[in-house]
């Protein structure tokens, strides 16, 4: 541990000999203030290495001969890498599912017939009430759960208007994530209504 201190001290004496100036200053006189960088200590570099490598063990003199030349090793080899990681990310835009959207979903029960029935009334409600778009209407099987949807559609936004019309006569009707049928879209530019009242 005494090795370890003293060995400490060296180096803090060391290095503050090395970087370490005193400036000085003149006030007096016609030249102005001139500054000079003089060490405080001087001690000669190969003398304090001599001392520091008889003061250290042999595993240590060891690590600090080759210090350098271990951290430079790693520092020139270049590494080889696969081309394959080089190359830009390509995003292929046919890529992007077109099956995924949302759907309303009108009921969930364990009863078959309870399900198409709800399948039956809306079929009947939604041609008397809705202009603009003719809703299929799917009956899906999860165990132990039969799930009345209806709608297809790619925006949530699209889905919350059309939730928000059928709230009325069917208060259960709530948006859900669902694969969709592309083919019952309904268009961009249709807008989805209720039949005023007759």
């Amino acid at each position: 541990m005494n090795r370890f201190i003293s060995l400490f001290i060296i180096l803090l004496i060391v290095s503050a000999g090395c970087s370490t100036t005193e400036k000085t200053t003149k006030e007096n006189g016609d030249e102005g203030s001139t500054s000079t960088d003089q060490p405080i200590f001087n001690l000669d570099p190969d003398l304090v290495e001599d001392y520091l490598m008889d003061e250290m063990t042999e595993s240590e003199r060891e690590l600090f001969e080759t210090r350098s030349a271990l951290a430079d090793q790693f520092v020139t080899v270049e590494q080889d890498m696969p081309e394959i990681f080089l190359k830009d990310v390509e995003q292929d835009n046919d890529l992007v599912d077109q099956y995924a959207g949302f759907r309303v979903q009108l009921l969930s029960t364990r009863s078959v017939a309870d399900a198409d029935s709800t399948k039956d009334n809306f079929r009947l409600w939604a041609d008397e009430n809705i202009e603009g778009y003719s809703p299929e209407v799917y009956v899906i099987f999860r165990q132990p759960y039969y799930k009345v949807r209806t709608g297809d559609f790619r925006n949530q936004r699209r889905a919350n208007q059309f939730s928000r019309l059928l709230k009325n006569d069917f208060p259960n009707a709530w948006v859900v994530h669902d694969r969709i049928e592309p083919q019952f879209l309904p268009a961009d530019t249709t807008e989805i209504r209720k039949v005023s009242s007759r």
